[in-house]
């Protein structure tokens, strides 16, 4: 890796405000949109797309091809393969609910957990310094790619944190970056950096998901090998305040150790769940192409045509029972002929029938002053 490309990165990892504002003003002209029209499920503040610290901003950033909504995990219900977790099923939904992260659909987990295969790598374990880290749980449909991450450590120091980060040194650099991936041996990210949560006293827990569009090919292969190469662990509390004296505080903490710990593991793509249509369904020449359900997620491939792509119109997605299918993230391509392609994920949903309706958010408003309503595709997915 070249001094400008540690360059770049190191500049990623630089704080990043996230405008707030404009999110909440969207989500309240939606209800007025739909009041008295549909139900709509009660969505959280997106300003809870702030991260605690700033944590975690830089590595959403360096997927530049993404527009994140906020995706992390802690769901030892996967990790079924590690005897020291037990039954922690209510101290975990405890985290999710005060998880500063919109939380995932409870169905997804379930399917997850339902669909993940044990990881049986002897790599799949990596000890040194008095910590060890475990990947235990993997699945993978194609579109995503999960893995269950467990730390345990004896220091006290450690296991006070809320959350540890799990770092890297580029080319003996003494500056610490949030941990990459590599799979099949190309360097990605994950949707958040690598940050285990504490679940109890000794064990720290995440649910690790790699989306499919951070890699070049746009879709996993039928088999996924995935390693890490990490070089330090910081510890982070949410309730402490900024320490200036600490270089790189964001990062490495209060403590950060520094060591080796290299994990590898194999998982195979399962797409045998997975339903996809085509229903190539047009107005106002917005065109849903491809439609693809999967246990964890929905998947779209959306055409917006010239003249709105430099006004970018926002995309809401409804069942035909009036439930809001939040969207998560996207990978935006621009034509030559000024069109323009999304890769929209959704969260995951169980419904056939959906309607897609797409807002015009900086135009002049609709008669109830929210913003004016473009284009409406019904489709289904049998």
């Amino acid at each position: 890796m070249g001094n400008s490309d540690i360059s770049i990165k190191e500049t990623l990892q630089e704080d990043v405000k996230i405008p707030e504002i404009v999110n909440d003003s969207l989500d309240e002209a939606y209800d007025k949109i739909r009041k008295d029209e549909v139900r709509m499920k009660l969505l959280r503040s997106r300003s809870k797309k702030r991260l605690y610290r700033k944590l975690g901003v830089a590595a959403a950033a360096a997927c530049m091809v993404l527009v994140l909504t906020g995706v992390f995990f802690v769901n030892p219900a996967l990790a079924k393969d590690i005897p020291i977790l037990g039954d922690l099923f209510g101290r975990i939904q405890e985290i999710r609910d005060n998880h500063p992260y919109p939380e995932k659909d409870k169905t997804a987990y379930e399917n997850i957990a339902k669909h993940s295969e044990p990881v049986k790598d002897p790599t799949n374990v990596a000890e040194d310094q008095g910590i060890t880290m475990t990947v235990s749980d993997a699945y993978c449909d194609g579109y995503d790619l999960y893995f269950t991450l467990s730390l345990q450590t004896g220091d006290e120091e450690l296991n006070a944190a809320d959350q540890l980060n799990l770092l890297c040194y580029r080319d003996g650099d003494p500056i610490a970056f949030f941990a990459w991936l590599y799979v099949n041996g190309e360097e990605t990210c994950s949707t958040y950096t690598l940050s285990p949560a504490k679940s109890e006293e000794g064990l720290f827990v995440a649910l690790v998901r790699v989306p499919a569009m951070n890699i070049e090919a746009g879709k996993f292969p039928e088999d996924v090998t995935v390693s890490m190469d990490i070089g330090a662990v910081g510890a982070q509390k949410f309730d402490e305040p900024y320490h200036e004296e600490i270089k790189n505080y964001e990062r490495v903490g209060y403590k950060c150790v520094e060591g080796s710990w290299k994990l590898q593991f194999k998982a195979s793509s399962d797409t045998s769940q997975n339903r996809t249509a085509k229903p190539e369904a047009e107005n106002n020449g917005f065109v849903v192409e491809e439609v693809t359900l999967t246990p964890s997620n929905a998947h779209m491939i959306l055409h917006i045509p010239a003249e709105w792509e430099p006004k970018n119109p926002a995309v809401v997605l409804m069942d035909t029972q009036g439930n809001r299918v939040q969207d998560e993230s996207e990978k935006i391509i621009k034509n030559d002929d000024g069109t323009e392609v999304r890769y929209i994920t959704f969260d995951h949903s169980d419904a056939n029938d959906f309607v897609l309706q797409m807002y015009d958010k900086n135009g002049e408003p609709d008669e109830n002053g929210g913003p004016r309503m473009i284009a409406e595709i019904p489709f289904s997915v049998e």
